[in-house]
Order: C-alpha cells, then sequence, then structure tokens
C-alpha cells in the first residue's frame, strides 16, 4: 500500500496557518508557498540546493485577515500584505471608482480567499487549479501551477473570463517582490528592453524623478540629482523609492541575479499580455504607515497596462486593456530558479537561462 503523502521527488502539502489555507508545491528544487486565502499569493519561493529564499517577508508578517482595523479608503491591501508575489486585477494602483464600483488599492483579486483544486499528485508532476471571482466584478480567473521533478521552474497557466453581458476595462498584472538576504546592490537585473518611461509613484514621497521623461535602460537621469542605475539595488537605509515603466519589451522575460552568490530569479511570460513591466524600488524610504521606513525590497512587475496611478489612469492613457461580454483572455508566466551565471542575456519560454559566469 502507498504511504499517504510523499516526502520526496514532487509533492504537495496542505497546511492551516493562521486559520488560513495554506499550500505548498516541492520537488528537488523549488519549494513553492501558496496563501490561498489571501489572494493565492506566493509568499515563498525557495531555492532549495542554495537554501535561497526570492521573495520578500515584511517584517509583520502574514496576518489573517479576519481581524480587521478601521476600513481604509485604500482598501485593505497594504494592511495585509505580507510581501510575496501578488496577482492584480483589475486595478493597479490607489483606490479609484470606476463604473460605479469602489476598488481599493490594488483590488480586488489579491485580498480575498481563493478556490483550490489539485489535478494533478503524483511524484513526476504536481498540478493545482486556484480560481477566484471577485465581489464586485464579472471576471472569473483561473490560474493552473505546475511543477515537474527535475525542474527548477514553476509554469503559470491563466485564463480570465468575462462572465457577465457588458464590456470591462482592467488592469491585471504580477507583483513579485523580492527582498534580503537574496536582494542587495550586489544583485543586477537583465532586461532584453532599452526604454524606460519613469513615472513617480503615487504617494513616494522619497522619488527622485520626474513623471513622464523617457531614458535609456538601465540609466535613469535628472537634472536635479546624480544618475540612478535602475538594473542594481541601492544599498538597504538611503531612503528612497523610485517606480520605472519598461515600455517597448521585445521578448517577455528579465532576470535578477546575485553576482556574489551566483543564484537568481528569472521570469518569462507572455508578452501579448503583459506587455509592461513596472520596476518598483522601494529601498527603506516609507516612513510612517505601513512600513515605518522597515522595508528594503525591488519588484519587478509584468502589467497589461500603466501607469500605478490606477485605472482610470490606465484608461486614460489608452493601456488599460478591454474584454468583451463571454470573452476569455490567456497568459502564461514562468519562474525559473537559476544558479552558476553573473549576467542573463535570455530566458526561454521553457525557462532555460543562458548567460556568463
Amino acid at each position: 500500500m502507498p504511504p499517504a503523502y510523499r516526502n520526496h521527488q514532487c509533492r504537495l502539502a496542505e497546511y492551516t496557518f493562521q486559520g488560513q489555507r495554506v499550500l505548498f508545491l516541492e520537488n528537488e528544487f523549488l519549494r513553492v508557498g501558496v496563501l490561498v486565502d489571501k489572494g493565492a499569493d506566493i509568499f515563498q519561493f525557495l531555492h532549495k540546493p542554495t537554501d535561497t529564499e526570492f521573495m520578500l517577508h515584511t517584517p509583520r508578517g502574514i496576518r489573517p485577515p479576519a481581524v480587521q482595523s478601521v476600513a481604509s479608503s485604500w482598501g485593505s491591501f497594504l494592511d495585509y500584505y505580507e510581501g510575496g508575489w501578488q496577482e492584480i486585477l483589475p486595478n493597479g494602483g490607489p483606490a479609484c471608482t470606476y463604473k460605479g464600483i469602489e476598488f481599493g488599492l490594488h483590488g480586488e483579486v489579491s485580498t480575498v480567499p481563493w478556490d483550490c483544486a489539485i489535478d494533478v499528485d503524483t511524484p513526476d508532476i504536481v498540478r493545482v487549479t486556484l480560481s477566484v471571482r471577485p465581489f464586485r466584478t464579472p471576471f472569473f480567473l483561473q490560474r493552473s501551477m505546475t511543477l515537474r521533478q527535475g525542474e527548477s521552474n514553476l509554469l503559470i497557466e491563466e485564463t480570465l473570463s468575462n462572465e457577465g453581458r457588458e464590456p470591462m476595462q482592467y488592469m491585471w498584472g504580477h507583483h513579485p517582490a523580492f527582498g534580503a538576504p537574496f536582494l542587495g546592490p550586489e544583485c543586477h537585473v537583465d532586461l532584453p528592453g532599452d526604454v524606460l518611461t519613469v513615472e513617480t509613484f503615487a504617494g513616494a514621497a522619497g522619488t527622485r524623478l520626474h513623471g513622464g521623461h523617457r531614458h535609456r535602460w538601465p540609466m535613469v537621469t535628472e537634472r536635479e540629482v546624480a544618475a540612478l542605475d535602475f538594473s542594481r539595488p541601492d544599498p538597504s537605509g538611503t531612503g528612497h523609492e523610485d517606480l520605472g515603466y519598461v515600455v517597448d519589451l521585445p521578448e517577455g522575460w528579465y532576470a535578477l541575479t546575485n553576482q556574489k552568490t551566483q543564484v537568481g530569479f528569472a521570469l518569462t511570460w507572455s508578452l501579448e499580455t503583459f506587455p509592461y513591466l513596472w520596476v518598483w524600488r522601494q529601498f527603506n524610504q516609507s516612513n510612517g504607515y505601513p512600513w515605518y521606513g522597515q522595508v528594503y525590497t525591488l519588484a519587478l512587475e509584468p502589467w497589461t497596462s500603466y501607469p500605478s496611478a490606477g485605472l482610470l489612469a490606465a484608461i486614460a492613457n489608452g493601456t488599460a486593456a478591454t474584454i468583451e461580454p463571454g470573452e476569455s483572455r490567456h497568459a502564461w508566466l514562468r519562474a525559473v530558479a537559476h544558479e552558476g551565471l553573473t549576467t542573463v542575456s535570455g530566458v526561454s519560454p521553457a525557462g532555460v537561462v543562458t548567460g556568463n559566469v
């Protein structure tokens, strides 16, 4: 008789933590943790051979969403932000009202419980499907996550459907934020694109940049400050926050590599769905709520749209996506842990990372 669970090869594990469902997908290379009851966040992406955790973990950590403070006009995203990797739909940025619907910051699928079904659970492959119907919009979002034996990458396949009887505009993005000890000035971002449009982040008191200026990747220059290298994080404690958008990617991929340890995280995705890359640089700037200067992170985020000023701003600049009644949109992403390289020249759709030692 086979054992009731496996602790080798590909495996799944389900737990309850602080009253929330938690799911782990694991093989010999990766351990991926999913917070099912809070936006299906990927709160852990661990490269096991080097014991490298790539994701940001905020000082306040995971909180049970049933415990609430006074409601904020910006919604609950910041109250429960534990770091990690969020999926965001249909509003990217601060609170706004669209078709009479009030959205909070990065609302609304990132803050609500998802459903979860196990599709495949074998030593060679594990696959789960997570899905959500938001409270205020007629969307149905499905996310399949697959991990295979012998591979250090996670495949994500998604379908977004409009179950309503009217067209809907939206912003859809993935918000993976990276943190220490992996993240530091010794890290480097490789991209295939070379034009960066800079916008100030809404509420970013420490930004040094003007909105709407174009610069060639990775250097950003403004008259008032020294040139900024967007491909390399500032040291911890510098007290800066900046946000830019790469708008002309010829291919959908990036790599963030710690050049000291030669360990890195790469992401490749369907560029036709997510043509823009947000680059959020937060280096202990945000004094006061919600982080009080404690958060050091870099986020590299594929999106349908920009800027981070919310859905109405994306509608105004023509980058908001539209989905018709009964229509479905498909997307895929593949997250890869790699080692042995200092710079990356390419990431294939199959997750093959090439570069230089």
